[in-house]
């Protein structure tokens, strides 16, 4: 869903956009945005780490995982995402920068040169095998991966709902989140929960950026007939989105070193599902706090310095 929402959201605010002013100018958004909300959580993570203790240090560059350089094993482990979000920020930079506002054409080669290629590398190739996986570069891990489809799929749907914003919604957004439902059950089946694996990226972009494009058009639908959530729940909760995303491993790191999983052990399932629902309204909240009082002024400085 990350991935589909970026290319989404890349795609329609700059669809007017090209030159080099336009995509410089993106660029320096794009920086101050995720810099500005991933370095205050990178700092938090380096003292929780070394308060934890173990090994967690190990394998970790710090270096890379500070500029977000594709790396092994990042120091926040969920910010492997966000290499892969550098990497598009870099491809939509360069295309407002060297092709005209009407980029449809060049997305669409570009989505299917990425499919051919992950269908080439799935089968032929077997290229994420379990034994092999490990033995591709880091730059055709993230330049040639799958994920892409991801990002150029969400891009092309962008374009396509500008000019259909008329017709199906509901029974899209329906459609979305059962076929996302499916995958949690083909997952159990086909993959015994592991779909998430690096040698199932292939069947996982298939399987959930399918059901993520069909719900992000439903959602988008709605959206333009004005049927729409709580507006200021939704826009303090999405602002926090990135906080939310960037905390919560964090926080769930500290309470379980702190004894929370130890000490929950003696109660019923029930009772630690509640618990953790409750944990998930905290880190919310709390993150909203973060966005409102920490990431949006840094977010400031960090347009102010870069002059954007």
């Amino acid at each position: 869903v990350f991935f589909v929402i970026s290319g989404f959201i890349m795609a329609y605010t700059t669809s007017n956009a090209s030159g080099f002013q336009a995509g410089i100018g993106f660029a320096k958004r794009r920086v101050a945005r995720i810099y500005s909300g991933y370095w205050p959580f990178y700092l938090v993570a380096i003292a929780l780490f070394a308060w934890i203790g173990g090994s967690h240090f190990a394998n970790v560059d710090l270096l890379r995982s500070a500029i977000l350089w594709p790396t092994g094993s990042p120091l926040i482990s969920v910010s492997w995402t966000l290499v892969y979000e550098m990497f598009f920020y870099v491809v939509f930079t360069l295309l407002i920068l060297f092709t005209g506002s009407n980029r449809k054409p060049l997305l669409q080669i570009l989505l299917l040169a990425i499919i051919a290629w992950s269908i080439y590398s799935q089968f032929v190739r077997h290229a994420y095998d379990p034994g092999q996986l490990v033995l591709l570069s880091l730059s055709e891990a993230y330049m040639f991966s799958p994920y892409l489809a991801e990002f150029l799929g969400g891009a092309l749907l962008a374009g396509w709902l500008s000019h259909r914003q008329d017709g199906p919604s509901w029974s899209l957004l329906l459609l979305g989140c059962w076929l996302f439902l499916m995958g949690g059950w083909i997952n159990n089946v086909w993959f015994d929960g592991r779909i998430e694996q690096g040698y199932y990226v292939f069947w996982r972009v298939l399987v959930f950026g399918t059901a993520s494009l069909f719900i992000l058009a439903g959602l988008t639908r709605l959206e333009f007939k004005e049927k729409k959530a709580a507006v200021r729940f939704s826009l303090a909760a999405g602002g926090a989105s990135y906080a939310i995303y960037l905390c919560h491993v964090l926080w769930l790191a500290a309470t379980q070193h702190l004894g929370l999983n130890a000490y929950l052990g003696q109660f019923s399932a029930g009772v630690v599902q509640w618990v953790f629902v409750a944990y998930a309204v905290f880190i919310l909240y709390y993150s909203m706090w973060h966005y409102r009082m920490i990431e949006q002024p840094l977010h400031r400085l960090f347009k102010k310095q870069l002059a954007i």
